[in-house]
């Protein structure tokens, strides 16, 4: 019955992810989980794993959406609309890093990417 319970639970924890984008900064990286279906309303989570406290920024066409500030070992959700047709960007302003373009229905990719 527990084992039941566990499956149910996990599946539950899996639809859930497969709705919201999760971004993962590391130090040298960041890693992107994107859901499926494209929205204009949207949750990102954003975990700092990095050993830095991160300031970054959501914009989509150059338009600045949302401030982020998270603490080291920290994370975030921010809600997002974005009204303007293109994809929106998270921007990491401190420290500064590559950009990351949010794909719908891209799965998982890494920035800068695996060779």
């Amino acid at each position: 019955m527990k084992f039941l319970l566990l499956i149910l639970s996990l599946s539950a924890f899996a639809a859930q992810k497969s709705d919201v984008f999760v971004i993962q900064v590391m130090d040298r990286k960041m890693a992107v989980l994107s859901p499926e279906k494209e929205r204009k309303l949207f949750s990102v989570i954003v975990e700092n794993r990095s050993l830095s406290d991160q300031v970054g920024k959501f914009e989509a066409k150059g338009r600045l959406l949302k401030y982020v500030s998270i603490p080291s070992g920290k994370s975030e959700t921010v809600e997002i609309e974005n009204t303007s047709g293109s994809n929106v960007t998270f921007v990491p302003v401190s420290p500064a890093f590559q950009e990351v373009e949010l794909i719908f229905g891209k799965k998982a990719y890494e920035v800068p990417p695996k060779e």
